[in-house]
Parts: C-alpha cells; sequence; structure tokens
C-alpha cells in the first residue's frame, strides 16, 4: 500500500510531526491515505499497519457500521453527517481498548483527489475531569440532602430556591410546597421582625459575610421548633442579583433539655412547686420589708407507712393531690416549696399574724382530708410549724429552721400546730450543738460501746450480746442515745455512727480471740439509711476480712420499718447475710406495722419485742399482743427476744408464751468492755 501514501515537503512534514492532536487523511473510498506520528501515538498502530486500510479499524463497531453510510451520504448528496462538523466519538486502539476523543473533519481538494483531512483530539483526560467532576457534584448533592441541618438558598427577595431534605421532613412540607416561598412565611410571628433585620444587614454587606440567630420557626401542624440560623451571602449568580445560603441547627431538644435543667434547678418536678433553692430565689425577688410574712413547714409523718405498703406510685399520686389541695387554699401569691419526701414549706404574705393560725388550719386540713386511692380511703397524720418575718429574722434559712423546730414541736406535743418561741429556739440551739458535737466526736473516738447481755429463757444461758453506743462529752456531758441517733440520722450521719460501732465491735471481738477468749456474737444496730446502700454487705464482709474474722461473729439489727421497706436492695442485703451466717433481727418489734403477710417473706431470724409491751405485760391488752407476737414468730419459723425484763414475774410469763430469749436489767445491765472481758471463758 506504500503507493496509497501521500508525499508532503519537509515542512510539511514536521508541522505535522509536531502537532499534538491526532492527523489522518482518507480518500472518498475510506482508505487512509496519511497516519501521523501523533496518531500512531494516541491509536498504538504504526503507520504501516493502518495506510492502505479503511478507517474503520480506528473505530468500534457501531461507529464503524454508520461510517461508511455518513461518507457516502456526503459524497453523494453534499449534506455532512461528519464532514466540516466536530463532533464527540469514540476511538478504538489496537490493544482493543477504546477512548473518547472530539473529531473535526475537513474536506481538500489536491491533485491526488478529494480527500478528508480528520484531527483527533484526546478526551480522556476531560471526560475523567468532568467525571470527577460530575461524581463530586452528586456527592456534594447527597451531602446536602441527607444532613440533619436545615440547608437552604434564598433569593434576593428572601424565597426559597433550593432546599434539602431536613428542612421538608422536619417541617412536615414537600419541596414543592416551599420553593419560591418567602423564609419568613415560616418564622414565628414574634421573631419575624428579628430575621428580617438581620437579612437586611446582610444585603447592606458589600463582600461575603454572615451572620448568625436562633429563633422560632412553625413546621405545617403549627409545632413550634428552634432553630439556629446561620446566614451567608454568595457571589452574584446570572439568574439572581445575589443569592443567601442558609443553614439551620434545629435546637428545639438541647432548648428543652436547657429549660428542664433550669426547671429542675428551681422546681420539684413531682408537684411543680418550688425546691429549696428556687425558693430561695424567688423569696429574694420577691420579698417586701415593710410587709408581714409567716412560714409554714408541715410534716405528714404517717406518709411513709403509706409509701411503703402501696408502693411510690400510690404515695406519688398522694402527693400530687395533697400539692393541689394546699395550692388552692392557700393566698395567690404564696410561695410554696416541696423540700423533699413528704414535707412542704409555705411564706404566706399576711395582713396581721393574728392571720397565721387560721391558715395554717386551713393547711392542715387540707393535707388530712381522707385520700380515696388504690380502691381504699387513705389520711395522713400532720403538722404545722409557724414562724414569723420579722421577729428576730429575716433571711429565709433562719425562719425555715425556726418554722421546722415549731413542727418538731408539734410532733413531741402531739399538737397539731405550733408557733416558733423562744424554748423551741434553745431546743434548736442545743440539736445543732448536740450535731457538731457528733461530729467532734467521731473525728476524736469520743463514743464508747458497752454490750447488754441476751440469755435463753429457758435454761439461762448466755446467747450472746447487743452493742450499745453511749457518749459522754466534754461540753454537753453525757447524752442520750435516743436523742443523739436520732439528731445523727436527721443530719446524715447516721451511717458515720453505725460503721463506727461496727469497727469498734470488730476489732475488740478481734482482740479477744487473740488474746484466746470465746465471745458469743454481739449484736449491732444498723440504721435505715445505711441497710438500704448497696454496697452494705461489701463493706462489712471487708471489715471482717481484715481483722480475719468470720462474718457470723456479729449479728445485724434493723428496725421494722426497714424490714418492711419495699426495696430489693434491702432484700438483697438480708439475702446476702443470711447466706454468709449472719444472723439479721427486726428490733422493737410492734411499734411499728406488724403484719403477719410480710413476716412469712423475710429472711430474718429473730424479733425483738419492745419494752413498751413488757413492762405492763400483765395488762390484758399488753398480755394478748405479746402473745399473738410470739405465735406470729413462730408461724414463721423465727426466734423471740423480749426487751427490757426487769422482774421474775415478767420471764416467767414470758417462758411460758413460748418466748425463746430475754434481754434486760433482771439479767443484766449494760456493762464495759473490761467487765464483759472476765465473764469470758477461754478456749
Amino acid at each position: 500500500m506504500a503507493n496509497l501514501e501521500l508525499k508532503f515537503d519537509a515542512i510539511q512534514q514536521a508541522i505535522t510531526d509536531a502537532a499534538v492532536d491526532a492527523i489522518i487523511i482518507i480518500d472518498e473510498t475510506g482508505l487512509v491515505r496519511y497516519f501521523s506520528a501523533s496518531a500512531e501515538r494516541l491509536f498504538g498502530f504504526d503507520s504501516t499497519e493502518v495506510l492502505g486500510q479503511n478507517v474503520k479499524m480506528l473505530m468500534p463497531a457501531k461507529e464503524a457500521r454508520a461510517h461508511d453510510g455518513y461518507l457516502h451520504n456526503y459524497t453523494s448528496t453534499g449534506r455532512p453527517k461528519v464532514i466540516g462538523i466536530g463532533r464527540d466519538v469514540i476511538g478504538r486502539r489496537k490493544d482493543g481498548s477504546t477512548f473518547p476523543m472530539h473529531l473535526s473533519v475537513g474536506e481538500a481538494h489536491t491533485q491526488e483527489g478529494r480527500l478528508f483531512v480528520g484531527i483527533c483530539h484526546d478526551l480522556s483526560e476531560f471526560k475523567g475531569l468532568l467525571e470527577q467532576l460530575s461524581s463530586a457534584e452528586r456527592r456534594y448533592k447527597d451531602i446536602i440532602q441527607y444532613q440533619r441541618e436545615f440547608i437552604c438558598r434564598l433569593s434576593s427577595s428572601l424565597r426559597l430556591s433550593f432546599v434539602n431534605n431536613a428542612f421538608c421532613e422536619q417541617l412536615g412540607y414537600q419541596e414543592s410546597e416551599v420553593l419560591g416561598i418567602s423564609l419568613l412565611e415560616f418564622i414565628h410571628e414574634d421573631d419575624r421582625h428579628k430575621v428580617e433585620s438581620i437579612l437586611t444587614r446582610l444585603r447592606a454587606e458589600q463582600d461575603e459575610a454572615s451572620l448568625s440567630l436562633s429563633c422560632a420557626v412553625l413546621d405545617q401542624q403549627g409545632g413550634t421548633h428552634i432553630i439556629d440560623w446561620t446566614f451567608r451571602t454568595l457571589p452574584a449568580s446570572s439568574e439572581f442579583h445575589y443569592e443567601i445560603q442558609v443553614i439551620g441547627n434545629n435546637i428545639t431538644e438541647q432548648v428543652k433539655a436547657k429549660q428542664h435543667a433550669k426547671f429542675l434547678a428551681e422546681y420539684d418536678s413531682l408537684t411543680g412547686f418550688f425546691n429549696k433553692d428556687g425558693l430561695n430565689r424567688a423569696f429574694a425577688r420577691s420579698v417586701d420589708s415593710s410587709k408581714d410574712y409567716a412560714v409554714f413547714f408541715t410534716d405528714s409523718y404517717r406518709f411513709r407507712l403509706i409509701n411503703e405498703k402501696y408502693g411510690q406510685d400510690v404515695g406519688d399520686l398522694m402527693l400530687i393531690e395533697a400539692a393541689q389541695r394546699i395550692k388552692s387554699c392557700m393566698p395567690a401569691d404564696s410561695l410554696i416549696c416541696r423540700p423533699g419526701a413528704d414535707d412542704f414549706l409555705l411564706v404566706v404574705p399576711i395582713n396581721d399574724k393574728a392571720e397565721a393560725l387560721p391558715l395554717a388550719d386551713t393547711l392542715l386540713h387540707s393535707i388530712i382530708e381522707p385520700y380515696f386511692l388504690a380502691g381504699e380511703k387513705l389520711v395522713l397524720s400532720a403538722v404545722v410549724g409557724i414562724s414569723f418575718y420579722g421577729e428576730g429574722a429575716t433571711e429565709l434559712p433562719v425562719l425555715i429552721r425556726q418554722a421546722e423546730s415549731a413542727m418538731f414541736e408539734a410532733k413531741a406535743s402531739h399538737h397539731p400546730v405550733r408557733v416558733y418561741h423562744q424554748d423551741i429556739h434553745q431546743q434548736l440551739t442545743m440539736r445543732l450543738e448536740i450535731e457538731q458535737g457528733i461530729r467532734r466526736a467521731l473525728d476524736m473516738n469520743l463514743f464508747e460501746v458497752v454490750l447488754q447481755a441476751k440469755y435463753n429463757l429457758d435454761d439461762m444461758s448466755l446467747d450472746g450480746y447487743e452493742a450499745l453506743i453511749r457518749w459522754h462529752d466534754p461540753e454537753l456531758g453525757t447524752v442520750s442515745p435516743q436523742v443523739f441517733v436520732a439528731i445523727a440520722e436527721k443530719v446524715n450521719l447516721g451511717i458515720e455512727l453505725d460503721l463506727w460501732v461496727l469497727s469498734n465491735v470488730l476489732q475488740q471481738i478481734a482482740a479477744w480471740r487473740k488474746a484466746g477468749y470465746l465471745v458469743k456474737p454481739i449484736a449491732v444496730n444498723i440504721t435505715a439509711a445505711h441497710f438500704s446502700l448497696p454496697g452494705l454487705f461489701n463493706q462489712v464482709e471487708r471489715m471482717t476480712a481484715e481483722l480475719d474474722l468470720p462474718m457470723n461473729c456479729i449479728e445485724l439489727e434493723i428496725t421494722e420499718g426497714v424490714a418492711m421497706g419495699n426495696s430489693q436492695v434491702i432484700m438483697d442485703n438480708m439475702q446476702l447475710f443470711k447466706r454468709h451466717g449472719v444472723s439479721i433481727a427486726i428490733d422493737d418489734f410492734g411499734t411499728g406495722y406488724s403484719s403477719l403477710g410480710y413476716l412469712k417473706d423475710l429472711p430474718v431470724q429473730l424479733l425483738k419485742i419492745d419494752r413498751v409491751f413488757i413492762k405492763d405485760i400483765e395488762h390484758p391488752k399488753n398480755y394478748g399482743l405479746v402473745n399473738a407476737m410470739i405465735a406470729m414468730a413462730d408461724a414463721v419459723g423465727m426466734r423471740v427476744l423480749a426487751e427490757g425484763i426487769e422482774t421474775q414475774r415478767q420471764r416467767d410469763i414470758l417462758w411460758k408464751m413460748g418466748c425463746d430469749l430475754g434481754q434486760g436489767y433482771l439479767f443484766a445491765k449494760p456493762v464495759s468492755y473490761e467487765e464483759i472481758e472476765k465473764t469470758l471463758p477461754t478456749a
């Protein structure tokens, strides 16, 4: 086919060889007459392989089938399909691979006849870039569409020209319903002026700028969403004078959470009344030193038993109803607080102190009026303590302490209403001194433990001991356990007191065992707050292990209220101690809510009948009650111990009833470790 090759002079050959684009010349029959060096590089053929061959060999099958038709059509009709027209086509390389190229075909009349010159520009890189750009744009759109934030654009008239899925889904609209609508139509009317003002400021900026604000947006159902917006101007486009890009973050839940946290910081979540912090702030804002105020402190002291018997849900319903009653019967400008549990605090403006007692009486009756819950008629017992603003106190914490002291006085005197006075102040002062003394005694190890023996009534053999705490303070003198233990529990020192006694008793047992003495188990009282802690068992286990003592060297005594506690933690603690051989006793049995129904399910080994029933055991009522208690215990397989036995007559009656154990001055008084040690046998 060499005779078909076109001849060029040196300059023409240099130009075609230097061209970047491939140059191919064919004749009217489609045969290749010239194949430039750049064509060799692009298609991968040597010119000798192409010259004299139909140009279709450089095309994929589909393009090749159409080529002859295009060529014949042009030569016969003069109407171009390819000739004289640039178009994007597909080329085929020697290795069979294809690539995109732009083909420009021109016609030339030469001495060799009519020739067609094709210039092929490789579009592979360009198409790749276009694909990357298209892919990036698709990814960008996907990212924008599926962002949780609102993303939209505004025209110069503040109309929505683009919205993403989040905008539509969270506000409940279809895209077609919002495009072209002014953004201000979705803004809550209270915030529209604010949004319009910030957009006006943004439009006034000469350069690109951004501004932010938060406002309320309405959804299709009229619900309100709080959106944190950022508005940013975009460069002008041909379609709009300028555009504003808008990104909105829906912060409704965060705002609600903050509002709820703020509410909880000042309000009781159950009743909606102030908590103590909220009451302090409200009092500081609203108090008028020229006016009189009465502070009422109420306590519903039978509420705990109702809560334990019927469950916390019923207790909560009772508190909610009590709160509604209190609010409805008190002046509208009263400040009402629920500091916790079943207490209520009220600061009530009054014109005269004489108004306080009738108001307190109204308050009291609103609380104790029967409640019809859980299918039953439930009745609370309540007391009210009163203090007055200006009578030696204007600070709310002092007024509250005074009213609380009056409330305690009401409880102690069995009178429903008490007004604070100086004697109560002295009692309050004494209570504070005892509280400080307890802390001092714990730090300085000023308490003492004495032991009182427990005996089998049948053969008078020793059964064990009960540890009793005593306190003689250098400043306060001897303080009764009934006084300081009760105060310790109220000021959250009960657990520390328990631990001090436990540690003291265990160390003494360890010392006796090391010295070769045999010692019966020692019972230690555990407060309600302590026995309700999930870590109690591990605490006792660790204390005994550190002293190399078996856990059954002690027994634990809890009150009837603790045993009745509707708590899985309490039951778990009982079961754990029982499995490790630690006996549990219910102390002061009979003074609370005694019930065979709850006794049968308790992992308790001993009931201790309170001394109040033993003192007058020969009285028919006491005799019958004690006899019934012993029968109850026997029915559920528990032993019984009677406290406070002081006469032989009492001992004989109890023994005949079937009482197992006795404790009291008839047998032994509480004595020191030194006195007990004198009676201990050796191994």
